[in-house]
């Protein structure tokens, strides 16, 4: 696992599972939000990232040149990035929740090369895109890394605790 940081994004790129999970650092206004998420395409198309966990819950609010932007422009390009599946962590903002819940909607009935969740939760949206298969979370990335995969597999799927180490 990897992490790269940007001015206003972190990114964290596991590699097993090929996906990317990114967040925002603090972006006040939505006139950055056209350079952040193309930030985040070419951090896709260059990992090769098969899964894409997007974190949207502090998407500020966006104006309508920048929604016009997204539906007409990097939506399409995130359809051709090569992803299979994309987790949305939908905004905490009202407006935008619904905003960016319509923009799918509307994308949705063009035929979409991936599937799309939306969740409300962290450890969900890994559970769904790691098929629970890894630990979901946030403390937990890093210390997978240090036990061996056998062991983290038998301790994950040993539920009554069989596996004292």
């Amino acid at each position: 696992m990897e992490n790269e940081y940007s001015p206003r994004l972190v990114f964290r790129y596991n590699f097993r599972w090929s996906l990317l999970q990114f967040w925002w650092q603090e972006i006040n206004t939505s006139t950055l939000v056209p350079q952040v998420l193309n930030r985040l395409l070419r951090t896709v198309r260059r990992r090769r990232a098969q899964q894409l966990l997007l974190d949207l819950r502090k998407l500020p609010a966006l104006d309508l040149s920048v929604q016009q932007w997204l539906q007409t422009t990097w939506l399409p390009r995130l359809r051709g990035c090569g992803l299979r599946r994309l987790a949305l962590l939908l905004p905490t903002d009202t407006y935008n929740k619904m905003l960016v819940e319509s923009m799918l909607w509307v994308s949705a009935h063009e035929h979409l090369p991936y599937e799309v969740q939306y969740f409300t939760e962290l450890p969900a949206a890994l559970d769904w895109l790691t098929d629970a298969e890894i630990a979901t979370s946030e403390s937990d990335w890093p210390r997978r890394k240090q036990q061996p995969l056998v062991l983290r597999v038998r301790r994950r799927s040993c539920a009554a605790g069989c596996l004292h180490a």
